[in-house]
């Protein structure tokens, strides 16, 4: 190969290469990522990049069962999609959501859709024993302490930065 062609391929992969940096940068910088925090009390307790699935588990602190609640995570916003518990009790709709049905001791109550917004806070109580799941994984929290769940739309850089920031 002659160096005039030489050259030319040298400078087309150059070009070719700033031209796949640049919108790599783009779409790092461009694109939004929907970004999930869990802030305790005195401490962020989770950033999750890309989270769509959280639910919360506790034992009620009256009738001592099992109850938990059901969300998914989408356009900037949190929506109860449906919860189960053991047992009726006071002041427990018998038909918030589309469908109500028991399986395997546990009163179902599905397709709630409802929207929580993006953010809200919850409160775990003194032998309420609450866990918290998202995406699969789950973590027990702290009792009788106040939580803050967000939901916001960052670009990678952004939720990066964010994170590190928090840790």
């Amino acid at each position: 190969m002659n160096r005039n062609k030489r050259g030319h391929l040298i400078g087309a992969l150059f070009l070719r290469n700033w031209l796949i940096l640049i919108s790599q940068c783009i779409i790092l910088f461009l694109f939004p990522l929907q970004v999930l925090t869990l802030e305790g009390e005195d401490k962020v307790d989770g950033i999750y990049i890309g989270a769509s699935e959280v639910s919360l588990r506790w034992q009620h602190s009256v009738e001592k069962e099992e109850w938990e609640e059901f969300f998914v995570i989408g356009n900037s916003d949190i929506f109860l999609k449906q919860t189960r518990f053991k047992t009726f009790g006071a002041g427990v709709p018998s038909d918030a959501g589309k469908d109500t049905f028991i399986k395997d001791g546990w009163v179902y109550m599905t397709g709630i859709n409802r929207s929580i917004g993006n953010h809200f806070y919850f409160r775990t109580g003194k032998t309420t024993e609450h866990r918290i799941t998202i995406d699969g994984q789950s973590d027990k929290l702290k009792a009788n302490s106040s939580y803050h769940m967000t939901v916001k739309q960052l670009n990678l850089i952004q939720a990066l930065l964010y994170k590190i920031r928090v840790l």
